[in-house]
């Protein structure tokens, strides 16, 4: 249930990794430079070494800045991007032992942005690492080069090419890797809640079949809205969801014969927050949980948590609403009277425009199919 947590920490880490790497490959580089030096294998000026040290000193002062402010703090890709191409920039403008082609790690730098997997990113950074190469084939340091400008074409090409790949290549398993991932929290959260219905079956008293019963209400109720796509699984998430959140209510509320307190009528509105406390880590799951938090909001205004009114209350809230009262209605329950169905079916059908959207009620008319006080088709069977 942490899907975006872990793909912000495996940005963290290639953003860590890019800046611990180049400060390991730079400190190598100044060490194996001494050693030849020392042993009289190479004869550089000292200057040139010292800069190599000075190059290992930023690289990793950079580093632990990165490391310490920028990721825990102010964490962001395009920072990180700016801070390695301002250190990149430094190490070719610097360039203390006149390395040719040095400028070509502005061709390598765009290929390790592709495996972020951020469009923007690569984009931006990649524009602006591929002008920087093309504007140092101007400047003295590159004039060492004897090659012509057909080659530096083909390396940037070539260049491009790679991180074309890289992202697409990333973008495609990305993808697999999330829709993999949305199944397996899919499963879990369904199983998981599976468990707990024989709980809150013997706690309520309320049968398990009503889960059943709401999925193919509120199934019915949306074949009014084709343009509303919502899918088999998240009908039957949202229909254990609200059967599983009674498990928050105290015991006796249900074995009273009195009519609930406000106090005792304060905790049952909690149940509306249930899926949020469980799942709201999950973007999938997002409509799910809004629609259990929403569903005891009112058409004009009078309903809670939020007091929202009309089109603010999403359309598989405004369905679980009706969904809910229909076959609390339609049930046993210790602190008031059954209704029948066709009372039931009035009573929801003198709320619409009011407690319930007409439009809603519509689409729940067509459903149920009460054509007449005794006749009734293709209506749920009653709960219990």
């Amino acid at each position: 249930m942490r899907q975006r947590k872990r793909n912000k920490n495996h940005a963290s880490y290639l953003a860590d990794a890019m800046f611990y790497w180049i400060s390991i490959l730079v400190s190598a580089d100044a060490v194996m430079a001494i050693l030849l030096q020392a042993l009289g294998i190479i004869s550089n000026e000292w200057t040139a070494i010292v800069g190599l040290v000075v190059c290992a000193a930023v690289s990793w002062t950079v580093y632990v800045l990165h490391k310490r402010y920028v990721l825990p703090e102010t964490y962001s890709l395009h920072a990180s991007a700016f801070l390695c191409t301002s250190l990149l920039l430094f190490f070719c403008l610097y360039n203390p032992q006149q390395f040719t082609g040095l400028w070509t790690v502005f061709l390598l730098f765009p290929i390790y942005l592709s495996f972020f997997y951020d469009r923007s990113l690569v984009l931006v950074w990649s524009s602006i690492s591929y002008l920087l190469y093309a504007l140092s084939l101007g400047t003295g340091q590159s004039q060492a080069f004897s090659m012509d400008i057909f080659f530096h074409l083909t390396l940037a090409a070539a260049s491009a090419i790679c991180t074309w790949i890289g992202y697409s290549t990333l973008q495609k398993r990305m993808g697999e890797a999330k829709i993999a991932t949305q199944e397996h929290n899919r499963e879990y959260a369904i199983t998981l809640l599976n468990t707990l219905v024989p709980i809150v079956e013997r706690k309520t008293q309320i049968s398990s079949r009503e889960i059943e019963q709401m999925s193919r209400l509120i199934k019915r109720m949306l074949r009014e809205f084709p343009h509303d796509q919502v899918t088999d699984w998240e009908i039957k998430l949202l229909s254990l969801l609200h059967y599983v959140s009674r498990i928050k209510f105290p015991d006796y509320v249900f074995e009273t014969d009195e009519k609930l307190t406000t106090f005792e009528f304060q905790i049952i509105q909690e149940h509306c927050q249930f899926g949020y406390e469980m799942f709201q880590e999950e973007p999938s799951f997002a409509r799910v949980v809004r629609a259990l938090q929403d569903h005891h909001e009112r058409f004009d205004g009078t309903g809670y948590p939020k007091k929202l009114k009309g089109d603010d209350i999403i359309l598989l809230a405004q369905i679980l609403g009706i969904v809910e009262s229909f076959l609390a209605m339609t049930t046993t329950r210790t602190y008031r009277q059954t209704s029948s169905i066709e009372e039931a079916f009035e009573e929801i059908c003198t709320m619409a425009g009011t407690a319930y959207d007409e439009k809603v009620v519509k689409a729940f008319v067509k459903s149920v199919q009460i054509h007449s006080p005794t006749k009734v088709s293709n209506v749920p069977p009653m709960v219990g």
